[in-house]
């Protein structure tokens, strides 16, 4: 399981450069058209025996792409990022001698690639993000990958790129021609959920919450009713931060899902047309309720000061019984379990206001996508490297070779210079573990499941450091919340996976100011909940009625 926090983004956002430096530089940079190991006619001496996904190329040819140094910590000793198992293996049964122009640390990625497609030379093999993919395609400087997918692509990548309905595929099409394979890994991980203090709702005969209205009762009783047993009044029903929607963690998205309103999503009205959700009536009740839990002091009174980090520490203080928070929010819960032995945070789904179905929104896809430089010889190379990479991992070779590229951590994929996993992975792997836990038995689980496996059973047996294996891949789990509204239909999907519109790109930030700052001050009590009112008809006449247009026109049939 990737260890990451997931952000309300359409893609991974791009960090700061002159990025309309793309197409001028594209347009007239001496980059060269082919590659500089291979001439014109190496597409016809260099190509494999046949069109088979794992064919070979001989003699070999060269391919050159860029690295984070994200799977540094995970290669066995001997091992470095740009010489390890995966790169040996595509030379010596892909006939591919991958190569990398730069490798630099994961946190410096965005700027550096920002920096190589403003100069223009470019790798023939390319991770980018959904803006960089849409300059380089204006630019005309990536391969339609439309024919080569589908001549070279293996049943096994097709299984996991084109899954959930080809969510991943639609956000890198553009005028029907595949321009990247995107890194999808779901959107299901993100769905928020309720956590709560399981040991607090046992002191105080609590039941787990069916409804919004058992939420607001257990918030009132974790503020009112001394839940920590200090004899003080001092703890608060839940916390958020000043962030709001801007970060997975603390974000009360699961309470406005429970009023059947969604945060930064496009979604279709009853007629049929897109609309963004944060303008719609539903957000004006849950703001009300807010706007009562700060009244009570229910919420940290300094919530709107403080992000997300420090937020936690009131959590960490056991100074609060309840967050709103994606799957993987144990991450950030460990410290109180570490301290106190006692203390215990179980996952709940969204629950509903009135007893209509409550949907818990995902968002749009936050991935990465291949490219092709345009003019390298070899653009199905891009497709044979990442069906290697699959099958490896999860085909038929995965029973004796898994272990051989992805280490003793299971991790060291991270080498491998393209990979896509299974989306919604981890929903399959939290059965998988609790049905081994219940047979105590493991030797069907794969590498990965046997790690969450035994961390289960060290945590049970003392170690409070893996806690987290019990939350998310247990059978009281995240995982098992998330299979719930998997199996159930109760997700909500943002309707627009592109890069941003036009007007998005001049008006977005300051929509998103004038919001953020709206709601805060609604729930702080200095603005009356008929701001709300006055808020929409600002977002609408500073772009947000241009921005529904072009969302409408990018959306449309």
């Amino acid at each position: 399981m990737q260890r990451k926090r997931m952000k309300r983004v359409k893609w991974i956002a791009p960090l700061v450069v002159a990025s309309l430096m793309l197409v001028t530089a594209c347009s007239n940079n001496s980059n060269k058209e082919s590659s500089p190991n291979s001439s014109p006619s190496d597409s016809a001496t260099n190509a494999p025996a046949d069109t088979g996904p794992l064919s070979k190329y001989d003699p070999p040819i060269t391919l050159t792409s860029v690295k984070d140094e994200a799977a540094k910590s995970f290669l066995p000793e001997g091992d470095t990022v740009d010489n390890n198992s995966w790169t040996r293996g595509y030379e010596d049964e892909l006939g591919i001698k991958v190569t990398y122009n730069w490798i630099v640390p994961a946190a410096n990625f965005g700027d550096k690639m920002n920096v190589t497609l403003a100069g223009g030379d470019l790798p023939d093999l390319m991770t980018v993000n959904g803006t960089q993919l849409k300059q380089l395609i204006e630019a005309d400087k990536v391969e339609d990958l439309t024919s080569v997918y589908e001549t070279y692509a293996s049943p096994l990548l097709k299984s996991m790129v084109e899954a959930d309905n080809k969510l991943g595929m639609k956000a890198v099409t553009f005028d029907d021609k595949l321009y990247a394979i995107a890194n999808y890994t779901g959107v299901l991980d993100s769905a928020p959920m309720i956590w709560i203090r399981q040991d607090w709702m046992k002191k105080l005969n609590l039941e787990a919450p069916k409804t919004m209205q058992d939420v607001i009762a257990i918030a009132n009783a974790f503020t009112k009713n001394d839940p920590d047993g200090d004899g003080k009044n001092n703890t608060y029903g839940f916390v958020i931060s000043k962030g709001l929607y801007q970060d997975g963690m603390l974000q009360p998205t699961a309470f406005f899902n429970g009023y059947h309103a969604q945060l930064g999503s496009w979604v279709k009205d009853a007629s049929g047309k897109y609309v963004y959700s944060t303008i719609q009536p539903q957000v004006k009740e849950a703001l009300a309720q807010l706007q009562q839990f700060y009244k009570e002091g229910i919420i940290d009174p300094e919530f709107g000061t403080k992000d997300v980090d420090k937020a936690l520490e009131t959590v960490n203080n056991s100074k609060a019984g309840m967050i709103f928070g994606p799957m993987y929010a144990p991450f950030n819960l460990g410290e109180v379990i570490k301290t106190n032995k006692e203390a215990d945070w179980v996952p709940y789904p969204v629950v509903s206001i009135d007893g209509e179905k409550a949907y818990a929104q995902t968002p749009a896809p936050n991935s990465n996508a291949y490219v092709v430089r345009k003019g390298y010889e070899h653009p199905e190379a891009l497709i044979k490297l990442l069906n290697f990479q699959v099958e490896k991992m999860y085909g038929e070779s995965s029973a004796t070779e898994r272990k051989k590229y992805t280490g003793e951590s299971d991790q060291a994929w991270h080498a491998a210079v393209v990979s896509v996993l299974p989306p919604n992975k981890n929903v399959k792997a939290q059965v998988n573990v609790s049905e081994a836990l219940k047979a105590n038995d493991p030797s069907k689980l794969n590498t990965e499941e046997k790690g969450y496996y035994e961390g289960i059973l060290k945590y049970r047996a003392g170690d409070m450091t893996q806690w987290w294996n019990e939350r998310i891949f247990g059978p009281e789990s995240s995982q098992g919340v998330l299979k719930y509204y998997m199996d159930n239909n109760l997700t909500i999907a943002n309707d627009y996976i592109f890069a941003n519109t036009k007007t998005m790109d001049t008006k977005k930030a300051t929509l998103d100011k004038l919001e953020l700052e709206t709601f805060t001050k609604i729930i702080y009590g200095a603005e009356s909940i008929d701001a709300f009112d006055k808020f929409v008809e600002n977002w609408k006449k500073l772009g947000g009625d241009q921005i529904t247009q072009e969302v409408n026109d990018t959306l449309k049939p």
